[in-house]
């Protein structure tokens, strides 16, 4: 005489088996062994993403300030964020926003000329520093403003170098609740 298997068992079984097929079916994503849909479009979508950003920065720095100085090597990013009951966040960044990997063409006479902008540059690399979340307050400024209205964040250090002719990385992030 067999046992039949009470419904708890049964159920626990199920769920045994479904969470056995979710870890499968991810360790073969992250091992590239199943074709992943969007793994061909998400790095052009982030691409557009990224150049959606930098150019509406630009429309909005030119606006207010003018053109860019072809002179000025830096770009100076904040992103100001507050919410009710989860504080509030600022993000300073100064960078070079160097070009990298698939910043040049792989072949062809072009090949040590960067397709993309300094500016697209320097927003992926604020995102790749603070995430998604702050890309939507996400500012340019000039060199003076920044060093003005952000000089409360920015240690000493920061601020003798900020017209010197040198490499500057510098990012910083701020969250105060008084909740």
């Amino acid at each position: 005489m067999t046992e039949t298997p009470y419904p708890d068992e049964m159920f626990e079984e199920a769920e045994r088996r479904e969470a056995l097929k979710d870890y499968k079916e991810a360790f073969g994503y992250l091992n590239n062994i199943e074709e992943n849909k969007f793994h061909k479009i998400l790095p052009q979508k982030t691409k557009d993403a990224y150049n959606l950003i930098a150019e509406y920065c630009m429309k909005e720095y030119n606006e207010k300030y003018g053109e860019i100085s072809e002179n000025e090597y830096w770009r100076y990013m904040i992103a100001d964020y507050s919410a009710t009951g989860e504080g509030h966040t600022v993000c300073l960044m100064v960078t070079q926003a160097t070009p990298y990997g698939d910043d040049y063409p792989k072949d062809g006479p072009d090949k040590y000329k960067a397709l993309t902008t300094q500016e697209y540059r320097a927003v992926r690399e604020f995102h790749q520093k603070f995430g998604s979340w702050y890309l939507q307050g996400i500012r340019f400024l000039p060199r003076e403003e920044f060093y003005t209205t952000c000089a409360y964040y920015i240690p000493p250090v920061m601020m003798k170098l900020a017209n010197a002719k040198c490499y500057k990385d510098f990012h910083t992030e701020v969250h105060y609740n008084f909740s």
